[in-house]
């Protein structure tokens, strides 16, 4: 129970609540036996407040794929590994001397059934030959001429080319080597526009749609901070994870970024104007509730005064406060694990809390981890 005069001793958010005293203590005017205690204050100012989900998520290339050979054929040239290729260059080219012996014969049966299906056209045309005959012909052409397709597709297949413009990344194979169709012959990967996948806990998905703001921080570059909007929003919830998947997509010209980098994200969830806001650390709790020491002003100077509160969203190191403070209050943001309602405050900083609460954005930045 909080009683007159007695210290409080509270815990933070988050924090497991301690042993606290009752009721809130009304300042005596008169009282010269107020100890002088030094804290840090803040002066509300409405600021604007962003409610984020932090989440972790890796990089994925947009376009990654493994390359396999689709005829068979001995490798005459590859491509060594870290090459760039534009999309339809040449990744590998395959021997093609039989391939292309295949294809000009086909080229000559179909040029030889077409002739003699044109000839005996005429004469069907005449009623010279007999309709069985006529039809034979035909037959002969259109087996020809799918012959020839399969003889063309062949030596277009004995070179093995880039669906996109890339890089190699892995080589499977070596020049002077048999390869069979579907033998995987080398990894492509274009990192010039990525992706970033992350799993959303299952609560979440009313709220995070395609579109939404994300901040996206990577580890592996100093901090760098990048941002972005959700690109894809998955419907299925996974059963082992209970997350649904997101994914944000972003240019990389530089290709800095790079596949399987772990980065730290924020997903916006909602944004709010004109709210009350102050530090998480300025928070008190015991057993009856919440509070926060404000500043009262009693001829001239400045005591501790003990409020409830009722705080509403929370993000970071800042929480929104729902009823209990109001634009211009003094609160108490240093020094409360030792101050007592009623003790008289010797102010050692005072500022606004948009400052504190910018440099608590900041501060908040996951370089590092969440």
């Amino acid at each position: 129970m909080l009683n007159k005069g007695k210290k409080i001793i509270l815990g933070m958010i988050l924090m497991s609540s301690l042993i606290a005293c009752n009721d809130e203590v009304q300042i005596d005017e008169n009282n010269n036996n107020a100890r002088l205690m030094p804290v840090e204050t803040v002066t509300i100012v409405s600021d604007s407040f962003d409610d984020f989900i932090r989440l972790t998520g890796v990089v994925e290339a947009l376009e990654d794929a493994t390359i396999s050979a689709e005829t068979p054929g001995r490798i005459l040239s590859i491509r060594e590994r870290g090459d760039r290729v534009q999309r339809g260059n040449p990744i590998a080219q395959l021997d093609d001397r039989m391939i292309r012996a295949q294809f000009e014969a086909a080229k000559t049966g179909f040029e030889l059934a077409e002739d003699t299906f044109n000839r005996l056209e005429a004469l069907y045309a005449d009623s010279i030959i007999s309709t069985q005959d006529f039809r034979s012909a035909r037959a002969q052409r259109d087996q020809a001429s799918a012959q020839l397709t399969q003889a063309e597709k062949q030596l277009r297949d004995s070179r093995i080319e880039a669906p996109f413009s890339g890089r190699i990344e892995e080589r499977m194979v070596r020049t002077g080597e048999l390869v069979n169709p579907g033998q995987p012959v080398v990894r492509l990967v274009n990192t010039g526009r990525v992706k970033i996948v992350a799993g959303i806990p299952e609560r979440y998905s009313g709220e995070i749609t395609e579109g939404t703001d994300v901040l996206i921080y990577f580890r592996s570059l100093g901090g760098e901070t990048r941002p972005g909007n959700v690109s894809y929003a998955g419907n299925v919830i996974d059963p082992d994870t209970r997350t649904f998947t997101v994914e944000v997509e972003l240019q990389n010209p530089g290709e800095q970024i790079k596949p399987d980098m772990v980065v730290d994200l924020q997903v916006k969830r909602s944004s709010l104007e004109d709210a009350i806001i102050v530090p998480r650390t300025a928070i008190l709790r015991d057993e009856e509730g919440v509070f926060i020491f404000r500043a009262k002003v009693q001829n001239g100077d400045k005591f501790a005064e003990l409020i409830p509160i009722r705080t509403g969203l929370a993000s970071g190191s800042l929480v929104q406060i729902l009823d209990g403070l109001s634009e211009g209050d003094e609160i108490v943001v240093s020094g409360m694990r030792t101050l007592s309602a009623g003790d008289q405050l010797n102010i050692l900083q005072n500022e606004s809390s948009l400052e504190r609460a910018n440099r608590l954005r900041e501060a908040d930045r996951p370089v590092i981890t969440f």
